[in-house]
């Protein structure tokens, strides 16, 4: 042991330093015993009754002076390292902190679809608070800011929250989508997780005030611009929140339960639209259509709730003679959320029954196949429409049928 490490362990526990001394001459003493009585055999042929006697006599002294080395090196190990372990210690308890938290995955129990209902009638949902001191420090302090050089910051942290929100939006998404393509699903995830989408979260809940950054990074909002480009400032911030999410899961026992609802109320503010747009037309549809043709059965009811809007549109106002088509309308526009992917707009048209060309339903999407499904979507929702389409549908199909009972008699009689 090197006299400096020696010097900070005998001033953190002098008791501790006696204790090992008395042990060891303990286990010398008991050893020398052993060895002057063994003197007397050392010309016997072999071992025998005495030998094994004395072994056993002044074995009943060594090995409880060995264990007690044995106990006094562990404890000694825990005390240096806890000295100098990397996370730095704000008092003298030991808290959840001081120790790496166990990590959870989070329960499909607890993460359940999203509904209108969970998107918040005003502001944002409350910031759920990090309950270890330790963390929280850390998770709002730069590297380049701490006391030590091994002193905790938010780079781990940040790199644990980004695992825990890809996860959770995951799970969200893919409860409450059930019908979307893999491809549009991960663009709804991406939207959750990206550094714009986190970096204004940090701000909004005024996060960033709370950081302690080097100055180029501007996080406080000070008069006179920032140093660092804003695309770095934008990500540092992302950063930040995702430094924060898992401070605060790991933080307590019960971290986790309280940080999956608020992101669930907070994410729902972001995909409130697609929220609202899942839930809000197709209730209404299959118990509109789904009985139209006298079947109640359950069986038929949960078949048509899997059928394509398309299917379900052409089921309820399709005949014989009658074309709905679907077309492009105007030319293919940049998503507002990305500024990137194309964004398409198509209506369906119906002719037949008299109508030609009418417009029943606009639905866009990012592809082509999707906003065709939301057209038939909008259509279906268009009740007036429809239900007139419907009864002349039965009209003409009564004439055809009489018609057909008509021609049926002539060729009978005569």
């Amino acid at each position: 042991m090197s006299k400096r490490s020696f010097s900070e362990f005998a001033s953190k526990g002098a008791t501790s330093v006696s204790q090992i001394l008395e042990h060891a001459d303990d286990l010398l003493k008991a050893a020398e015993a052993l060895k002057k009585d063994l003197e007397t055999f050392r010309d016997a042929p072999e071992l025998n009754d005495q030998i094994i006697s004395v072994l056993k006599r002044h074995n009943k002294e060594i090995l409880p002076a060995a264990e007690s080395l044995t106990r006094d090196e562990a404890s000694a190990v825990v005390k240096y390292e806890s000295g100098s372990r990397k996370i730095q210690k704000l008092d003298g308890s030991k808290s959840p902190g001081d120790e790496p938290a166990a990590l959870s995955i989070p329960s499909p129990v607890s993460l359940t679809r999203w509904t209108p209902d969970d998107i918040p009638s005003s502001g944002l949902p409350k910031l759920p608070p990090v309950l270890n001191p330790v963390l929280e420090q850390a998770a709002l302090t730069h590297s380049g800011m701490t006391a030590k050089s091994t002193d905790m910051s938010y780079e781990r942290l940040e790199w644990i929250g980004d695992a825990y929100l890809y996860l959770m939006a995951t799970s969200f998404i893919y409860q409450t989508f059930t019908n979307l393509s893999a491809g549009r699903c991960s663009q709804l995830r991406e939207r959750l997780i990206k550094n714009e989408t986190l970096s204004n979260y940090t701000v909004q809940y005024g996060i960033n005030k709370r950081t302690r950054f080097p100055a180029e990074f501007d996080l406080h909002g000070r008069i006179g611009g920032s140093q660092a480009s804003q695309n770095a400032k934008k990500k540092v911030l992302g950063d930040v929140f995702e430094s924060y999410v898992a401070a605060a899961i790991l933080g307590d026992s019960e971290g986790l339960a309280r940080v999956s609802p608020w992101l669930k109320s907070l994410w729902s503010i972001t995909l409130a639209h697609e929220i609202r747009a899942e839930t809000r037309v197709q209730p209404n549809l299959l118990q509109d259509y789904s009985n139209k043709d006298g079947g109640g059965d359950d069986n038929q009811t949960s078949a048509k709730q899997d059928l394509n809007p398309k299917v379900l549109l052409s089921q309820v106002i399709g005949a014989k003679g009658v074309k709905i088509s679907y077309n492009d309308i105007g030319e293919p526009k940049k998503d507002k959320h990305t500024g990137k992917l194309p964004w398409y707009t198509v209506g369906v048209f119906f002719d037949g029954f008299g109508e030609r060309n009418l417009q029943l339903g606009v639905g866009s999407a990012f592809s082509k196949k999707e906003a065709g499904a939301n057209a038939a979507r909008a259509a279906l929702g268009n009740k007036s429409v429809i239900k007139g389409l419907q009864k002349k549908k039965e009209e003409s199909l009564k004439s055809a049928q009489l018609a057909e009972s008509t021609q049926q008699e002539y060729d009978n009689w005569s």
